[in-house]
Order: C-alpha cells, then structure tokens, then sequence
C-alpha cells in the first residue's frame, strides 16, 4: 500500500510520542467503527462493573437466610401444631 493510499497519517516525535489523524473519507469512517466499537465495549464493561459492584453491596449489607434451615424449622413447626392438637 503506498503513503497516499493509507487511511491515517501518524506523526511521530519520538519512541512513545506521536498522534495518528484520520486522512480522507476512508479514514474518518474507520475511525468512526473503531470508536462505536469502543464505546459500546466500554458501555458493556461498565454495566457489567456496576451490575456486579451492586450486587456485591447488596450481599454485604444483606441478612443471610438459609432456606435449608428455614425449611427444616417451618417443618418442626407444622409437626408439634398437628401433635398438639
């Protein structure tokens, strides 16, 4: 692919410093995909951030019924009502 053709131009002024800038219609509109595809990976991590960071707070601050047990008492409960009356 020759210079022209490319669709982004890097300016480079060093080892680590240098800015790419889009050139042409082909190049703004791949940047356009690359930045919706961005944006929706970052939407989707930060909902998947918040919807467990939510249910973490709530686990901490929730009280803790074992159904097992819960069961077992309401079961005890029923046998000594029915041996009662």
């Amino acid at each position: 692919m020759r210079g022209r053709d490319k669709p982004f131009v890097m300016y480079r002024r060093g080892p680590a410093n240098f800015i790419i800038v889009p050139r042409g219609m082909l190049g703004w509109t791949q940047f356009a995909v690359w930045l919706a595809l961005l944006g929706a990976l970052v939407v989707w991590f930060a909902d998947q951030f918040l919807l467990n960071s939510g249910i973490w707070w709530m686990i901490a601050r929730a009280e803790i019924v074992e159904v097992a047990e819960l069961m077992r008492d309401r079961q005890r409960a029923r046998r000594k009502r029915r041996r009662g009356q």
